[in-house]
């Protein structure tokens, strides 16, 4: 009976040993060089993409906090002293049925577009003039330009 009671023993000690060494920890995503506030986590499923609301627990002995992820997968994971110290545990609650999930860094959101500059209308005595119309002929060509004004002497149009 002791036997039996040791061999139950060790198999559950080695099973929960196994699977909190593959559950992702607060120091494989923040340093004690981490100088922002929070970071950035991103949950994607086997396929690659987004989780929503996957409810997110960082919890070990006396810290505990808890996250849910937003709709484009990612949630904030504070950076705080107490958790580095502790180094916890990130548990995931995933939805029935996954059966792969990866949790990285998230991409850093991308900058603000540019704003447009308005173009300053020119006064109108700057403005371009806008081109006459020529005349054409029946043809479609455009006829030769005749002289305006004074006629040279000694000369006829």
């Amino acid at each position: 009976m002791r036997a039996a009671r040791v061999v139950v023993s060790v198999v559950l000690l080695v099973g929960l040993a196994s699977s909190c060494a593959l559950r992702p920890r607060y120091r494989d995503f923040v340093t004690a060089k981490t100088d922002a506030k929070s970071v950035q986590l991103l949950v994607t499923n086997g396929a690659g993409a987004p989780m929503p609301n996957v409810k997110v627990e960082l919890s070990e002995l006396k810290n505990r906090v808890a996250m849910t992820s937003a709709a484009d997968g990612t949630f904030s994971l504070p950076v705080e002293k107490k958790y580095l110290d502790e180094n916890p545990v990130l548990v995931l609650l995933l939805p029935p049925g996954t059966s792969a999930y990866a949790l990285t860094l998230a991409p850093p959101p991308l900058p603000p577009a540019a704003p447009q500059m308005p173009v300053p209308a020119l006064p109108a005595s700057e403005a371009t003039p806008t081109p006459t119309p020529t005349e054409t002929t029946p043809s479609g060509t455009t006829p030769t330009p005749t002289p305006s004004g004074p006629t040279p002497t000694g000369t006829t149009p």
